[in-house]
């Protein structure tokens, strides 16, 4: 006679009923009083990153996940832990992004609008990923399209934005600060020569000023 468990693996590759693997393991080498007990424990479980996303898009809060994690054969010294682990924090290279798009500086976020139009049924899935309200609100602070440094430039010609606010964008875009003020130098549009030379004419323009404007 094989062991209990090959048995149970032949019976259920066969698709036999519970009540004759039970049998089976009844006459095999586990007490019958025990058979049930041998069968639940052999059974295949979720592992625990299966049971905290299940428990997740049922309740957030985790309310039910002790006994979940308990019937799998988690210590209970652990639940805390792995209901800390539950609630991932995002990786590196969002958290970055958040950062320069001001989602860890409220205020300015939500002068520029980045919470706008944030629906409520967003909050309630990115919660059952796991991830706190404050995460998501981050997320949806940074996920906004931003314009590119040529309109940035084209704004602050047109008056629309200031020196600091297009700082901002270029800070938003990634660009790194050594560049940000040589960028800002060459918003403006060079004078033709064509200009320089009407205008040295009309004594707007100095010779040094000229010389200038050629380079």
């Amino acid at each position: 006679m094989p062991n209990a468990m090959l048995v149970v693996q032949g019976d259920l590759m066969q698709g036999l009923p519970s009540e004759r693997i039970l049998g089976d393991i009844s006459i095999a080498d586990i007490n019958p009083r025990y058979a049930q007990t041998y069968y639940d424990a052999i059974l295949t479980k979720p592992s625990s990153q299966d049971v905290i996303a299940y428990e997740l898009r049922k309740d957030p809060d985790l309310s039910g996940l002790d006994q979940r994690l308990r019937r799998i054969g988690v210590h209970p010294a652990y639940f805390p832990l792995y209901k800390e682990l539950a609630h991932p924090i995002p990786p590196v290279a969002d958290i970055i992004t958040m950062a320069v798009r001001e989602a860890f500086t409220p205020a300015i976020a939500a002068k520029f609008g980045q919470y706008e139009d944030l629906p409520p049924a967003y909050v309630d899935w990115v919660q059952r990923k796991g991830l706190s309200k404050d995460w998501a609100e981050r997320y949806w602070a940074a996920h906004w399209s931003l314009p590119s440094p040529m309109q940035g430039f084209e704004m602050l010609h047109r008056g629309a934005i200031n020196f600091d606010e297009l700082d901002m964008l270029l800070r938003a875009l990634d660009v790194m600060p050594f560049w940000r003020d040589k960028l800002t130098k060459i918003a403006y549009r060079r004078l033709t020569r064509v200009d320089i030379r009407r205008m040295y004419k009309a004594g707007v323009l100095t010779e040094a000023e000229v010389y200038e404007s050629y380079i």
